[in-house]
This record gives C-alpha cells, structure tokens and sequence, in this order.
C-alpha cells in the first residue's frame, strides 16, 4: 500500500520536467516513510520554506497528520494543488522555481543530501529496468500461452475438418461439395449419375440448393436418355418427341438429330395429326439450335400445315424469324401463335430467349425493334 502510494506521488513530479521538486518530493517521501533515511525533519523544513509558501504549506499538513499512510494521503493531495502552481510559473517564465524562492538554500540542503538522492535515483533505474524485465518475461509467457491456445485451436478446427470431409462427398462433375454421406442429397445425385431421377425428387433438389447447372442438364440429358430408350425398344413414336425435347434442354443434339434426320419424314397415319405435328415442330426446334434455320423454317411451316390450329409450330416459325432478322415475320407468326392460344407470359419469355441467345449484333438489332414495336422489358 504505501509503495504504491509513493508511486503514484512521484508520477506527479517526473524528474526531467520538474529536477527539483522531484528532490524535494523523494526526501520528504522517504523522510516520512523511513526511520533510518538520516533526514532531519529541520532541513526538510528549510528546503520547504525556500521552495516558497506553497511548499512550506504543504511539508505543515504532512507533520500534522499521523501515520505514514494518513501523511502519504496528505502529500498526494496537496501536490496536485502545489504542480498547479508550479505548471502556471513554468508556463509564463519557463522556470521551475518562484523569484519568492531561495534557490542558494534550496541548492545547499539539496546537496546535503545528494549521495542519498543519487542512491534513490539509482534504485529506481533499477526497479524500472526490473520491471521492464519482469513485464517482457509476462508478455513473452502470455505470447507463448497464446500461442498454444491458438495452436490448439487449430487443431481442433483440423481435426473438424477432417472429420467433416470424413463425413462428407464432393461431386465434382456437378460443382457440389461437402455433400453430407448417405443423405438425401448424396443418394440422388449418385443415382443421377447413372440414371434419370423423378420430376419429384429432381424439384425437392432445387428447393433445398442443389440444382446447379451441372445437375439441371444431367436431369435432362438422363431423362432424354430414359425416352430415347423407350422409343427405340417400345417403339413409341412420343418417346421420341419426349427424348428430342430433352436433349434439347440438356443441350446435346448429336444423338437426336441423327435419329430425327433417319425418320423423317415420319411415316404417321393420316388420324395422328397432333403426333406427326409434334415430330415436325421438334425436329425444326432441333434444326433451329443448331442455327439450321432454313430447314428449321421447312419444317415449321409443314407442321403448321398439318395441325393449323396449333399455336406451337407457329412459336418455332417466330422465334427463328426473329432470330434471322426477319422481325416482321417474326411478329406476325407470335401473333397467330396467341390467336390460337399461346399466353402472353409463355411469349414475353420466348421472346426473352430469342433475345439472349442471339449475337451481339443481333441483340442490338432486336432491341431496336422490340422498342419500336412497344415491348417494354425491364431486362431489355
């Protein structure tokens, strides 16, 4: 307790800002704090009276107090109010002592006692460079307790890593990662991999984040693999209008286009009008993918012949006329499209389609006109 005490006394005085009050303040401190320092009362005394009244006042409290603590108390105290004053002389003359102070007296007790204050000086050197010491040895044991803690800290999180891929699956060819082993998740797409899944299960994928890209067209082309088989060993003739639409959502139209290009030109009885008209109309929508749009267009217009109150030849014929620049045509081919029953929103994202898979020129083209011809998309 009065260690700290005297502690906090001398932070008021720092010996390069205040030389000689600090004297001052390490005599009467020890005088006050030790029997055997060897200071008398009486110079101490005089060393106040020469500092000036502020001083005297001060060092007259302190001797009428009892007790170290109660006399420490005291000196704190009174030298905040007495490092007022001193701070206001130093401000206006840049001096530490009053022209009211005796400096000859002050500099004679002072070096009556210099050998002890030295001794003083040094003691504090010494316990500021142990302090030093003993607070590098704390930070360096805190630093290396910190540095095991965090080291186990990443072990943990290692070893919960690798517990987590351990309990885990990545399905690369679908960008999927860390899929959980054995759930839901994991079982449908390892099934994907080799064979089609429900419309179903392929819906609860999406709802829960699992229908990349990747996945969407695997579904696809799996399912279009499903039909293609259907058709060739059940001879199903809609099979294969199922598989062509498929591929064509997968985007794989090698497979189809062959099979399309050796059954054409569909030999279907004169009562299965809606079946032949499908097979035209998917042909020609394969046709157009692959930017044959000249016997995209045959097509569309010989199914359109065959089922004329169908509105789905009449979207191929509008989607590939738009796609050529022929927006005119286009247009007018959308149009009987909606008189035989094709919606408005089914149009807005055929047009949609038409416009992002065109090329740049084409894109800057079919604006223009899209906007002449009032259609107004917040995506155009």
């Amino acid at each position: 307790m009065v260690n700290k005490q005297i502690s906090e006394i001398k932070l008021l005085f720092p010996k390069k800002q205040y030389p000689i009050y600090r004297d001052y303040i390490d005599l009467l401190l020890t005088m006050v704090s030790r029997d055997d320092s060897g200071i008398t009362q009486s110079d101490i005394e005089i060393l106040s009276i020469a500092l000036g009244d502020k001083t005297h006042e001060l060092f007259q409290s302190v001797m009428s107090v009892d007790g170290v603590c109660e006399k420490l108390k005291t000196v704190f105290s009174l030298s905040i109010q007495l490092k007022i004053e001193i701070l206001k002389w130093l401000f206006t003359t840049n001096k530490e002592l009053t022209n009211k102070s005796n400096r000859a007296v002050v500099r004679l007790v002072i070096s009556q006692y210099q050998v002890l204050l030295d001794e003083i000086n040094a003691y504090e050197q010494q316990m500021i460079l142990k302090n030093l010491e003993e607070k590098k040895i704390k930070e360096a044991a805190k630093k290396h307790q910190l540095r095991k803690e965090e080291a186990a800290r990443n072990n943990q999180r290692i070893n919960e890593i690798e517990a987590f891929k351990a309990s885990c699956v990545d399905f690369e060819d679908f960008e999927l990662y860390g899929i959980q082993k054995n759930s839901r998740v994991d079982k449908l797409l390892t099934q994907l991999r080799k064979k089609t899944i429900t419309l179903e299960e392929f819906k609860w994928l999406d709802s829960v984040g699992f229908s990349t890209e990747l996945v969407v067209q695997k579904y696809h082309l799996q399912l279009a693999h499903q039909h293609y088989q259907n058709w060739k060993q059940k001879s199903l003739p809609w099979e294969l209008v199922n598989a062509s639409a498929a591929y064509r959502k997968a985007e794989e139209l090698t497979k189809i286009k062959k099979a399309l290009d050796e059954s054409y030109p569909f030999n279907i009885p004169k009562n299965e009008k809606k079946l032949k008209s499908a097979l035209l109309t998917t042909y020609g929508g394969v046709c157009r993918d692959l930017k044959d749009y000249v016997n995209s267009i045959k097509l569309g217009l010989e199914a359109h012949k065959v089922t004329p109150l169908n509105f789905r030849p009449c979207t191929l014929l509008g989607a590939v006329y738009l796609s050529t620049g022929e927006f005119d045509l286009g247009h007018e081919w959308y149009g009987k499209a909606k008189e035989r029953g094709f919606s408005q929103d089914a149009y807005d994202n055929d047009i949609k389609s038409v416009y992002f898979r065109a090329s740049d020129e084409m894109k800057n083209r079919l604006k223009q006109n899209l906007v002449a011809t009032g259609h107004k998309y917040k995506w155009l």
